[in-house]
This record gives structure tokens, C-alpha cells and sequence, in this order.
């Protein structure tokens, strides 16, 4: 139960970062904003926007493979702590890049993420 549950978060983890590359809401306060950087002022504005894409394509990626693995998809299930380091770790590159105060949780997501994978929590199988 516990390793489906983390599947389904994994998926949702990565599923979020979308927010940042889909279309924005007229409202100024919207948290996934690629058009600056506050963080990383040396990045120019014209490379923020395609560096969001990758980095989100990557990231949902990376957490997909690693969630269908904790449901049991065979090779992904032996392999699933590789693409849930890699997704975790863009997702703190990302939230370094593009940091809103709004999701201070992200990267405490993320840590919990890189715990699971050095415990080898949860066993599968």
C-alpha cells in the first residue's frame, strides 16, 4: 500500500511542474513565473523560458519512470531510486531558478524524496 501511495505521489510531484510552463492566469501573484529569475539574476531573460521546458519535461519524466515503477512496472521497479534522484534533483535546480515563496515546500518535497531513495524506502516486491 505505502510503496502505491508513494507512486501516486511521485506522479503528482512531477505532474505540478507543469504549472510552470502552461498558461498563466492574468493574476500577479501566480507562484510558477519563468519570465525572471530572483535567484539566478546572471541567467538572461531569453534563456528562462526554454530552460523552464527542459527542465519540467525532465522532471515529469523522471518521476513518471519512478512512479511506474513503484506500481510494479518490471525493469523500472528494480530501477526506480535513478529517475526519482534525477527528478528530484531538477526540481531543486527549478525551484532555485524560478524560487517564489509560494512553494517553499517544493524543495522540503524533494528532500523527502532523496531520503526515501538513500533509505531504500519503500521495498518493492
Amino acid at each position: 500500500m505505502a510503496t502505491m501511495a508513494f507512486g501516486v505521489f511521485l506522479f503528482l510531484h512531477g505532474l505540478i511542474h507543469v504549472g510552470w510552463v502552461a498558461p498563466k492566469p492574468a493574476d500577479p501573484s501566480y507562484p510558477f513565473v519563468t519570465s525572471s529569475s530572483q535567484l539566478m539574476p546572471l541567467i538572461p531573460e531569453k534563456v528562462l523560458g526554454p530552460l523552464a521546458v527542459v527542465l519540467v519535461t525532465l522532471i515529469v519524466v523522471s518521476f513518471t519512470l519512478s512512479a511506474l515503477g513503484m506500481f510494479g512496472v518490471p525493469v523500472l521497479s528494480q530501477i526506480w531510486r535513478l529517475p526519482a534522484t534525477i527528478g528530484a534533483v531538477l526540481s531543486l535546480v527549478m525551484c532555485l531558478v524560478f524560487w517564489h515563496p509560494w512553494l517553499a515546500v517544493g524543495p522540503v518535497l524533494d528532500a523527502a524524496i532523496l531520503a526515501a531513495v538513500v533509505t531504500g524506502w519503500p521495498k518493492i516486491g
